[in-house]
């Protein structure tokens, strides 16, 4: 009973609290301005601190996609300029180790020509040595079976000194041949 005696004289009951007269606009602007600053110390001012803590966090985030992108492109760009510089050092060392061996080769394939000449001159003085000596050894047989047909054709025999000279002149004559 006590609330009906704060109404105004003539209003019993509720019916009056539903009635949006023209006080209910004072009211109203007057209960909002009393409650804004606390709305915005206790609802505001959280709420915006929060999106922007959000705001910087989305910032924070992209900043660092955005550098982890451009450090995998320079990664990749260093790792293809390291494969590159790879790849030239392999095709210049494939390259050297071919000059190398055709160089290898034309060493051997000349070493092995100079050794079968080698062997060639060596094979030729031998049969030439082997050559004269035949010759050589042919002469004095030669020169001896002429001496014993000689002594048979005249029936005498040749003193040492006659057998010399004979043998002398007959390996003159047969060098001028």
């Amino acid at each position: 009973m006590h609330l009906l005696l704060l109404l105004p004289p003539g209003e019993v009951g509720l019916d009056h609290i539903f009635d949006a007269g023209a006080s209910s606009f004072w009211w109203t602007l007057l209960i909002f301005g009393v409650s804004l600053p606390f709305l915005w110390k206790l609802v505001f001012g959280p709420l915006m601190r929060a999106m922007e803590e959000r705001e910087l966090a989305v910032r924070k985030a992209a900043e660092d996609a955005e550098r982890a992108r451009l450090e995998t492109e320079e990664m990749r760009a260093s790792m293809q300029q390291e494969l590159e510089a790879a790849r030239l050092e392999a095709s210049k060392r494939l390259d050297e180790v071919k000059r190398i061996a055709a160089q290898r080769e034309q060493e051997l394939l000349a070493q092995a020509k100079a050794e079968a000449e080698k062997e060639r001159q060596r094979a030729r003085d031998e049969i030439e040595t082997a050559l004269r000596s035949a010759r050589q050894e042919l002469r004095t047989e030669a020169a001896r079976l002429a001496l014993d047909v000689a002594e048979r054709v005249l029936g005498r025999e040749f003193t040492a000194e006659d057998q010399r000279r004979l043998l002398d002149e007959f390996a003159r004559d047969a060098q001028l041949n």
